[in-house]
């Protein structure tokens, strides 16, 4: 026969509380709190980065183009439909494909990728080239823009960030 617990001795169930199980969720709440915010804004700072490497590969391609050749591509010369790029003096010789899955910003499906624009020659100087300010409608700009002059004596790429304003990098620094 086994002997009796006396009545005031309670055996302790095994497992978790009520209260340490809360603990447990309030602490994993606050941390998760901390963490998301900067995982999300590391990724866009990625993503921003990778848009200047980008931009960084495209010009070297331009460079390299215009040491082969003499010139770089005109303006016309290399288009851009849809965020592609569309040169076959460039791709796929000095560069692989350019187009808005080369890109990583989040931006309107509209403008993403790469555009052209024609940079113009200034008045006073014709050996200096401004690029020219973007219509109101943000459309003409994309993630990442190629700007070449009419006579191929220059070119220049510049990365956008994700508000397609502020101007991540430029080649002409």
């Amino acid at each position: 026969m086994k002997p009796m617990k006396p009545m005031n001795d309670f055996q302790r169930e095994n497992g978790f509380t009520l209260i340490e199980v809360m603990a447990v969720i309030i602490i994993m709440g606050i941390i998760a709190a901390v963490i998301i915010p900067k995982m999300t804004s590391s990724t866009a700072l990625a993503r921003k980065k990778a848009d200047v490497a980008t931009a960084h590969q495209v010009k070297a391609a331009l460079d390299r183009l215009q040491v082969e050749n003499g010139v770089y591509p005109k303006y016309g010369e290399l288009t851009a439909d849809e965020g592609e790029v569309v040169c076959s003096e460039l791709i796929p010789k000095y560069i692989g494909k350019l187009d808005k899955t080369t890109t990583q910003q989040t931006v309107a499906d509209g403008n993403k990728g790469f555009g052209v624009a024609q940079l113009t020659a200034v008045d006073s100087d014709k050996s200096q080239y401004s690029i020219p300010e973007p219509a109101d409608s943000s459309n003409d700009i994309k993630t990442i823009m190629i700007y070449l002059s009419s006579d191929g004596l220059a070119a220049e790429v510049r990365a956008y960030d994700d508000d397609l304003k502020t101007v991540l990098w430029t080649s002409a620094n």
